[in-house]
């Protein structure tokens, strides 16, 4: 079973966790992590790597971040070069929930993080346009 960790500005992470598990049940390889208004940079790249390291990782982590270029996401860069790690940025429900239920079949962060970035792609609809 491949790890998630959603990393965003403020409270995002845990209420599109929660949002989540509301649809698809409690998981317990799914987790959320914010960023308080405040914190450094150097602050976060420390908790993210003390929280990937204290976890099990053997086939990789998927992290979802907000934004590319945001503090979260530069946060968690660093580990892409020293850890098993893969970053989609950008993150929604839908990819919350193709994490969720595909990250037990995946041997793969890299496979996971393909699936979650092309459903995450696909849940994108302008609905007039499409009616």
């Amino acid at each position: 079973m491949i790890n998630v960790i959603i990393v965003t500005h403020g409270a995002l992470a845990e209420e599109l966790l929660a949002s989540a598990e509301k649809i698809a049940g409690k998981q317990d390889n799914i987790y959320a992590i914010e960023m308080p208004t405040g914190e450094s940079l150097s602050h976060m790249q420390q908790k993210m790597e003390t929280f990937i390291n204290g976890i099990n990782n053997e086939n990789g982590v998927l992290i979802l971040v907000d934004m590319v270029g945001g503090t979260p996401c530069n946060a968690v860069v660093p580990l892409c070069r020293t850890a098993n790690v893969e970053v989609v940025t950008g993150v929604n429900l839908p990819m919350i929930l193709t994490a969720m239920f595909a990250s037990k079949h995946f041997d793969s962060a890299k496979d996971l993080a393909d699936k979650v970035y092309k459903d995450g792609q696909r849940s994108i609809v302008n609905i007039k346009r499409l009616f």
